[in-house]
């Protein structure tokens, strides 16, 4: 698999878009994001410089409603926020032993690397 460097994390690069314009990126176990270089779908603009994304979402898996409830208080903390359909759903982008992910917007390559970092 290619790597990515993504603000100081090497991650796995799992998909890429037929038109290059985004790559789903494992940086752990629990936490993924799939990032944009051209940004056609208007994302929020989250510039991060290492991988070169214009913007990036976040996904974060998990499979308690207890360990959701916590990722979601983080995530308000840090000023993202998660629309109320994706704030469980079936998982898609983490690639680990989760059964769900929450799809997780306006946060920045900071705010990764500390939900990262967490230890829930």
């Amino acid at each position: 698999m290619n790597k990515i460097t993504f603000a100081g994390i090497k991650g796995e690069v799992i998909e890429q878009s037929e038109h290059g314009n985004y790559l789903l990126v494992k940086l752990s176990n629990r936490i993924s994001i799939v990032g944009t270089f051209s940004n056609q779908f208007h994302w929020q603009e989250i510039h991060e410089s290492e991988s070169g994304f214009k913007s990036f979402i976040t996904y974060i898996g998990f499979n308690s409603d207890r360990i959701q409830q916590k990722y979601l208080e983080l995530i308000n903390e840090m000023g993202g926020y998660v629309r109320e359909n994706e704030e469980k759903r079936a998982k898609m982008r983490v690639k680990g032993k989760f059964r769900y992910e929450m799809k997780v917007r306006n946060l920045n390559a900071d705010h990764v690397l500390d939900l990262i970092a967490t230890q829930i």
